[in-house]
């Protein structure tokens, strides 16, 4: 039996910028990886059959070691500034690929970033993926909203 892992993070920008830090290398280097690892390469092919590719580096939150992970897929689905779907693998997991789901929502205070990680073939990995995933939506936030405070003192 797999395990689904659903989270989701409130930002204070609107979908399309949102999105944007889904689908911007330029923007996933400064924020795709949790606590103090980050992105050594990051490749993003947005489309249907695109291919994606991260290599993180850094301090592993989890173990505290030095560590430098490859995580690779395709994309399945992109509709622009609503939802990302591809296939997610990670180097060295067991396993058959699995699917990873972004959605993006208009709520009072912007967008709310819904994250599903589904085929996750057990309870450790499903751990893991929960505290990776938070992690990196908390960084993502902190990434974007400084910005948006910015623009709103310069108007």
């Amino acid at each position: 039996m797999h395990e689904t892992l659903r989270l989701s993070k409130v930002v204070r920008v609107d979908r399309k910028r949102a999105f944007e830090a889904w689908t911007q290398p330029d923007l996933l280097m400064q924020w795709f990886g949790p606590g103090q690892m980050m992105p050594s390469e990051a490749v993003v092919d947005a489309r249907p059959d695109g291919a994606l590719k991260f290599v993180i580096q850094g301090v592993s939150p989890r173990s505290g070691q030095e560590m430098t992970i490859t995580f690779t897929g395709t994309f399945r689905e992109v509709i622009p500034s609503e939802k990302l779907s591809f296939d997610w693998v990670v180097a060295g997991d067991p396993g058959e690929p699995t699917l990873v789901t972004v959605e993006f929502k208009d709520v009072g205070a912007g967008t709310e970033v819904v994250l599903t990680h589904e085929k996750i073939p057990n309870e450790e990995l499903l751990n893991r993926n929960r505290l990776g995933w938070g992690a990196m939506l908390e960084k993502m936030a902190s990434l974007l909203e400084p910005a948006l405070a910015g623009q709103t003192r310069n108007v």
